[in-house]
C-alpha cells in the first residue's frame, strides 16, 4: 500500500482463502457448487483518490483462482462532494465467473445521497439492484447524536423484485418493508 502526500493511494494486494461449504451452495442462478474444501488465491490492484477532494473516485480489480475455476471481480466508486454537508455516489461491483459448474456474471449497481444537517444530524440514503436477484432496494438512516454517547438511528427499508407483465415490460413488485430504533447509551465510569 503506498498513500501519496496528496492522500491519493495505490494498494496491491494477495489474499490466500480456504472455505469450506458444508453443503452444495447455488452461488449463482443454476451455478451450484458442490459441498467441500475450496482454496483459492486472490490478487487485488486498487486505486484510490483522496477524500479532502469535492471528487472522489476508487478502483479495485481482484483476480485468480475463485472455488473451482477462476474469477474477475471490478468494484468502482465515483464520490462527488455537491456542498460541505451534502455528497452523492454512483458504485458498481461486477463479477465474472469461469467454474467449473458454470460461469455466470453478478452485477450490483448502487447510488448513495447523505446529507448532514448539522453535526449531530445526518441522514443516510442508499438505493442497490443486483442482477442476480432482480432486487431493488432503498434504505434510509437518520442518525441523531443528542450529546457524545448518546444517540438515536432511525432506519428505513423498502425492497422491490422486477417481474416481468403481461407483455414482458419489466415490472418492480413491493416486497418488504422495515422499520427500526435504535438508541445507544454509553456509561462513563
Amino acid at each position: 500500500n503506498y498513500t501519496f502526500n496528496s492522500g491519493d493511494r495505490l494498494e496491491f494486494n494477495y489474499d490466500a482463502r480456504f472455505e469450506r461449504l458444508f453443503a452444495p451452495y447455488e452461488i449463482s442462478n443454476d451455478v451450484v457448487l458442490p459441498a467441500g474444501n475450496y482454496r483459492f488465491d486472490r490478487w487485488g490492484l486498487e486505486i484510490g483518490t483522496s477524500s479532502k477532494r469535492r471528487w472522489k473516485f476508487d478502483n479495485q480489480w481482484h483476480f485468480g483462482t475463485y472455488y473451482s475455476g477462476r474469477a474477475n471481480d471490478f468494484q468502482g466508486a465515483f464520490q462527488y462532494k455537491v456542498a460541505p454537508n451534502f455528497q452523492g455516489q454512483v458504485s458498481y461491483n461486477q463479477t465474472f465467473a469461469r467454474l467449473h459448474e458454470g460461469n455466470f456474471v453478478s452485477r450490483v449497481l448502487g447510488l448513495r445521497a447523505d446529507y448532514s444537517v448539522s453535526p449531530m444530524l445526518t441522514f443516510f440514503n442508499l438505493i442497490q439492484f443486483d442482477n442476480e436477484s432482480r432486487n431493488l432496494g432503498w434504505q434510509t438512516r437518520a442518525r441523531w447524536i443528542l450529546r457524545p454517547g448518546r444517540e438515536i438511528i432511525t432506519l428505513f427499508s423498502q425492497g422491490w423484485i422486477k417481474e416481468y407483465g403481461s407483455y414482458g415490460d419489466p415490472v418492480f413488485r413491493a416486497a418488504d418493508r422495515t422499520l427500526a430504533l435504535k438508541a445507544q447509551y454509553t456509561f462513563r465510569f
